[in-house]
């Protein structure tokens, strides 16, 4: 893979982000003031649970531009994350302070993706 050829998955991913972002955006003023029934409330979640996968696209994409093999195990989510925070996992770039405050999208598409309930 080229250089340019990441940018461009890359920014098909953020393409993809905000599309689901705008989803959301619309879905909450449709929902302005009123209770959201289950539908609404699995279609927020699975509009969340997307934003979160997208962000994890792109960091498997740039280890796969480096050639740097994905973490395995219970903790693999996590430890790709971590890769991407000060110090870094080299040649993987930094691109989050580690304080970032993803862990509860990690942590609710956990969720989203292995339950029948919120």
């Amino acid at each position: 893979m080229t250089a340019k050829e990441l940018c461009e998955e890359i920014n098909i991913e953020i393409e993809l982000i905000e599309s689901i972002l705008q989803e959301l955006s619309a879905l909450l003023r449709d929902l302005s003031g009123k209770d959201p029934t289950m539908r609404e409330k699995i279609a927020a979640a699975a509009f969340i649970a997307q934003f979160y996968s997208g962000i994890e696209n792109i960091l498997k994409r740039i280890s796969h531009y480096y050639s740097v093999t994905l973490p395995t195990g219970d903790t693999w989510h996590i430890d790709l994350f971590k890769r991407f925070c000060e110090p870094t996992y080299n040649p993987l770039p930094v691109l989050f302070d580690e304080s970032l405050a993803l862990a509860p999208y990690r942590k609710f598409r956990h969720v989203v993706y292995h339950s029948y309930v919120f």
